[in-house]
This record gives C-alpha cells, sequence and structure tokens, in this order.
C-alpha cells in the first residue's frame, strides 16, 4: 500500500498544531460543601424534594462524569473539596436526609473504586477523603431512621458500609455492611418476593427492583473477601433477580404475587437495571443479552456512574 507523501504531511502538521494549542482546562474546583442536605420526602413533596436536591445531585455528577472520563485527578479535586467542608455530616430534620447521605456515600465509595487501590492511597488528597467517608459510614450505621425500616433502605444502608469499608479498610464497616445484606437475603421468599416491598402497592414491582440493586452489589463486594453472598439463603438473590428478569420480559408475570396494577418510574427498567451488569457478568445468564444491549450503557447517580464501563462484560455477537 503507498501512502500519499502530502496527506502525511498534512495529518502531521495538524497533530503538531493541536499539540500547540494550550489544553481547555478542566473545571475541578469542588461547589461549597453542603454539610446538610435535607430535603421533603419524595412522596410528600415531590417538587420541594426536587428543587432541595439539585445541588447534591449535580455534585454527584461531576464526581460521576469525572470517573467515566478516568479522570482521578479530578474525582479528587472534587470529594476532597467536600472533606474539608464536612459534607453531609450534619444530619437534617427529615428522615430523607439520612437516607441521601447514604446514596451519596456509595456513589462516591464506587466511583473511587474504579481506579486502582495503588492510586488512590498514594494520593495526599485521599487522607483527607478517608475519614470523611467514614464518617459518613459511620452516621448512616447509626441511623435509627433507617435502621428501624427494616426494608431496601437497610440493604442500601449496606451497601454504603460495604462499599466504603472496602475503600477505607475498615473491616468492621464491611462486616456491618455484609450483615445488613444478609438481612435482605433473608427477608427474600421461595418465589423472589419481598414481604415489606409487596405492601408498596402499585409501585411493588419497581421496590422489588430496587431492593435488589444493593444486594447484588453487596454480594460483589463480599465475593471479593471470598464470601458468596449469592448462595445464602438457598440462592435467595438469584430467585429475586428471576422475578425482576420475568417482569421485564413480561410484566404480568408479577401477578403472580399481587393484584394490584404496577406503575413503574421511566427509570426502572432503564437505569435501575444497572444491576444486570455485574450479575450477567458472573452468571451469563442467557436472558440478558436482550434486555443488556439496547439499554447500555447503565448509569446510576448511586452506583459510581456507568456501571456498564466499570462492571459489564461483552455480550454475545
Amino acid at each position: 500500500m503507498k501512502f500519499d507523501v502530502r496527506f502525511t504531511a498534512i495529518g502531521v502538521s495538524i497533530v503538531l498544531a493541536c499539540l500547540a494549542q494550550p489544553a481547555a482546562a478542566r473545571t475541578c474546583e469542588a461547589p461549597p460543601a453542603l454539610t446538610s442536605v435535607d430535603p421533603p420526602g419524595f412522596y410528600q413533596n415531590a417538587s420541594g424534594y426536587a428543587d432541595a436536591i439539585k445541588p447534591l445531585h449535580a455534585f454527584i455528577a461531576e464526581v460521576n462524569k469525572a470517573a467515566d472520563e478516568r479522570d482521578l485527578d479530578c474525582v479528587m479535586d472534587l470529594l476532597a473539596g467536600w472533606a474539608r467542608g464536612s459534607a453531609l455530616l450534619t444530619t437534617g430534620a427529615n428522615y430523607q436526609s439520612d437516607f441521601e447521605r447514604s446514596w451519596a456515600g456509595t456513589d462516591f465509595a464506587l466511583a473511587l473504586l474504579r481506579f486502582p487501590g495503588a492510586s488512590i492511597k498514594a494520593d495526599h488528597r485521599f487522607q483527607q477523603i478517608k475519614p470523611w467517608l467514614i464518617r459518613i459510614a459511620e452516621e448512616t450505621r447509626d441511623a435509627d431512621r433507617i435502621n428501624h425500616l427494616g426494608n431496601n433502605l437497610v440493604y442500601w444502608a449496606g451497601l454504603d458500609l460495604m462499599s466504603i469499608g472496602a475503600l477505607t479498610d475498615r473491616g468492621d464497616l464491611v462486616d456491618a455492611g455484609m450483615s445488613r445484606a444478609r438481612q435482605g437475603i433473608r427477608d427474600i421468599g421461595a418465589h423472589g418476593e419481598l414481604e415489606r416491598e409487596l405492601m408498596r402497592g402499585e409501585r411493588a414491582l419497581h421496590y422489588h427492583n430496587f431492593a435488589l440493586i444493593p444486594l447484588v452489589f453487596c454480594a460483589e463486594l463480599a465475593s471479593r473477601r471470598k464470601v458468596d453472598l449469592y448462595a445464602e439463603n438457598n440462592g435467595a438473590i438469584r430467585r429475586l433477580a428471576d422475578l425482576i428478569v420475568r417482569a421485564v420480559q413480561d410484566e404480568r408475570s408479577f401477578g403472580a404475587l399481587t393484584n394490584v396494577p404496577q406503575q413503574l418510574f421511566p427509570w426502572t427498567f432503564q437505569g435501575d437495571l444497572a444491576w444486570m451488569e455485574p450479575y450477567y457478568a458472573r452468571f451469563h445468564d442467557p436472558r440478558l443479552p436482550s434486555i443488556l444491549g439496547p439499554r447500555r450503557p447503565f448509569t446510576n447517580p448511586r452506583l459510581g456512574g456507568n456501571v456498564t464501563a466499570s462492571w459489564g462484560a461483552p455480550l454475545p455477537d
């Protein structure tokens, strides 16, 4: 094959010209830290919730964007800025504040766990981030407004504890998180049902799926410690996963558990199916490629950004 020298020269000139231009500096300065986030309950006041949560969700989006772009320096800058400001450590008056802190801490830890551990721990900014995330985990662990519920929010708290514990080498937090995950696993019935989530009426299917998310990710983190949560309670997580997969294929299948017509949020069978990425990578369930393919990439603001990039496996052709 012959190359046209003229086009080669032009290409080199373009590359050199681009290199000569100053790179557009990405602003990674953290916004002012939110010492507390205290929205009203999502169902009690949807518009008030949306307004109150905007600053936190905007910050999470920035962290996840940097993680998606593999920009560890930016992730560190953002999180260190909030760590210095003791963000989210003041407990709000509304119970929703505990939930939001738990989810945010989970997201921050999972975003960092996308990078090599040695790179994170060698960075001086991690010495600011580490104690702050531990405080978030401890506040979540001790939050009575979560602990008494016995539902999906306890399982999400478990993922907060496990992810932060794994990141910070705090085995006690990992153990506390695993205990909460095991509570969820014990809650799963013979047909994959969760009694507390069935009580949600028209949102029961949504909350079965929402409850499954932290259980799958807890099982994945536990597997790194050679603990098989997938096997516990006679494969309970897999029963719940099967229930959801069948409902995605045919929503009417959920009618075996409840006669109440189900209402889904737009994200229920979109971003909230992100658990399928690690699940497929582990089990290669042949039903999942047709579900995963059209929906990829999966992004989730509670799971560190692009879940497909961080947990997914190639699909068959």
